[in-house]
């Protein structure tokens, strides 16, 4: 019952999210690989926004999936090949929690990602 209600949470909030948030781009650097009940991603510095608020740049973000229905919530793409201090280019939802709070799901398209940028 625990479980059940859990997810019934994650794809409300993941819901939620999807129809209030706007869609960001930015680039930056791997800092820290994480996993939580329901949710993983990369937590990233961010060098420059390309798409969203300016305020981000310098931060830090957490860039995520969750385990939401996939077919209603395609899911985007966290590249396999990222390790910690590559230069990473997102684009996805922008979460904001909290003021100058920012996370960015990858929920919603098959066309957000995490990927690793080559030079």
């Amino acid at each position: 019952m625990r479980f059940k209600s859990l997810l019934i949470f994650l794809s409300l909030f993941v819901f939620i999210s999807y129809c209030a948030a706007e869609e960001v781009r930015i680039e930056g650097n791997a800092v820290e690989q994480f996993q939580r009940i329901g949710a993983w991603g990369w937590v990233v510095s961010v060098g420059s926004v390309q798409k969203g608020p300016e305020e981000m740049e310098g931060g830090n973000v957490s860039v995520y999936l969750t385990s939401a229905n996939p077919e209603e919530y395609p899911p985007g793409l966290i590249d396999p090949n990222i390790a910690v201090g590559d230069r990473v280019a997102v684009y996805g939802l922008l979460e904001t929690a909290e003021p100058d709070a920012y996370d960015i799901l990858l929920v919603g398209s098959k066309q957000y990602y995490i990927k690793q940028v080559t030079s």
